[in-house]
């Protein structure tokens, strides 16, 4: 794309911006009223406001943790038992339990699997769902 085509795409507004830049006017007005200043090069130097700095002492007192002696020393006090001060005050006796039949336990028992130790050789009786794998460990070979 020419110059010449570019400058034809754009629209009054957008040829008046780019004359202004171009012109050597360093300050370029911002698209919309409410926008803030995007950076120097484009909008201008900004004027900040500073504030003279705390004084030193405040500023330490802010950050001094003042530790109790007591606190210190309660890590080095032995534990001592106190009296249980709770009262069973036999609220809510209105309320009684149901006398039910237990529930059968219907589960089936877990299925064992003799298997033999990679390592030492030993026979052992594991249960199937935990099994993977070719090789077995015993629980003595684990940590060798």
């Amino acid at each position: 794309m020419s110059m010449d085509d570019f400058v034809q795409t754009l629209t009054e507004e957008q040829k008046a911006a780019l004359i202004k830049a171009l012109g050597g006017n360093t300050e370029v007005e911002s698209r919309w009223q409410h926008e803030e200043p995007v950076s120097e090069a484009v909008d201008g130097p900004q004027e900040v406001e500073q504030t003279p700095p705390p004084d030193m002492n405040q500023r330490y007192d802010e950050f001094v943790m003042n530790r109790q002696k007591e606190l210190e020393k309660a890590s080095k006090r032995p534990v001592t038992a106190k009296e249980n001060a709770w009262v069973d005050t036999g609220e809510d006796r209105h309320i009684e339990t149901p006398e039910t039949a237990r529930t059968p336990r219907n589960r089936q028992p877990p299925k064992m699997k003799r298997v033999t130790c990679s390592k030492c050789s030993s026979m052992d009786m594991v249960n199937e769902s935990i099994l993977c794998g070719e090789f077995y460990r015993c629980s003595r070979c684990v940590g060798k």
